[in-house]
């Protein structure tokens, strides 16, 4: 999983500066906390936005992008998984 943190450049409305990046190595249960609907749903109930876009690899038909942008959208979140 790669993981890039952006956050809100000042006096604009929606452009990001990175702020980091970090790779981990993730399990398959980790993965399935991350993109259960259940956690997306959790989230955007807390008021932030949740966008997961699928494709097909070689597990099947998964999420392999997933973005995350704080309720008071100062900070989004964008973790990308590839699969070996």
């Amino acid at each position: 999983m790669t993981e890039t943190r952006y956050i809100k450049k000042p006096n604009t409305k929606t452009t990001y500066a990175e702020e980091g990046k970090e790779m981990q190595r993730i399990s398959r249960t980790d993965y399935s906390r991350i993109t259960g609907e259940d956690t997306l749903n959790w989230f955007r109930r807390l008021g932030g936005t949740e966008t997961a876009q699928r494709s097909y690899t070689c597990r099947g038909y998964l999420i392999t992008k997933l973005t995350s942008t704080s309720p008071d959208k100062q900070t989004k979140i964008i973790r990308e998984f590839n699969f070996s």
